[in-house]
Formats: C-alpha cells, sequence, structure tokens
C-alpha cells in the first residue's frame, strides 16, 4: 500500500511539474466587447487549454482539443491561456463578440 501511495505521489508531482506557466496577451477585440465567442484550436488533440479571463483572472474556462468554442466575458482584453494534458500549442480564433455595456449591439468581426 505505501509503495503504491509513492508511485501516485511521483506521478501527480511529474504532471505538475510538467505544465507551462499561463501566457498573458490581449484578445484581438475593440476595448467596448463585453463578451466574445473564441474557438482555440489545440495541438495535440488530446490537449486542453484553461482560458482565465481577468484581471483578476479568476474564472477559468476549459477548451478541450482538438477544437472548442465558447462565449467568454470580456472584463479586460487582456487574458491568460495555459496548456494542460499534454498541449504544446493552440491558437486563437474570435468569432464573434457583444459590444457596449448593456450588450444591445451585437457584431462578427469583419473578414
Amino acid at each position: 500500500m505505501r509503495r503504491m501511495l509513492g508511485v501516485i505521489t511521483i506521478l501527480m508531482m511529474s504532471q505538475v511539474a510538467g505544465m507551462a506557466q499561463p501566457q498573458q496577451f490581449d484578445l484581438d477585440v475593440p476595448p467596448t466587447t463585453v463578451a466574445a465567442t473564441v474557438q482555440i484550436i489545440v495541438k495535440p488533440s488530446r490537449g486542453a487549454v484553461l482560458f482565465h479571463t481577468g484581471p483578476p483572472y479568476d474564472r477559468v474556462i476549459r477548451f478541450p482539443g482538438p477544437s472548442s468554442t465558447r462565449m467568454v466575458p470580456t472584463s479586460s482584453r487582456t487574458v491568460r491561456i495555459e496548456l494542460v494534458e499534454g498541449a504544446r500549442s493552440f491558437r486563437v480564433k474570435i468569432l464573434g463578440r457583444i459590444d457596449a455595456i448593456d450588450g444591445s449591439k451585437i457584431q462578427s468581426p469583419s473578414r
């Protein structure tokens, strides 16, 4: 039993050590955007991405691979992306957005 717990502990520690630090960047949306439809493509497909909105980056939305689309609130254009579950790279695509404080204007990005 002790040996089994030791092996499980080592596996858990190696998974934590293998995680990359979250990358911070600005979404390509105007500052008036209150929500955006975001598509994230993850490589390899078995990986996932944790999308932190903020600041204070306390809301986390999981995007499983190979491709996921979610509507995310954007209190700030700055977000953090964390690669998990073996993900090595990602691509972000903004499919649409809601502008204005009251959400009355819905716009798709120009093509």
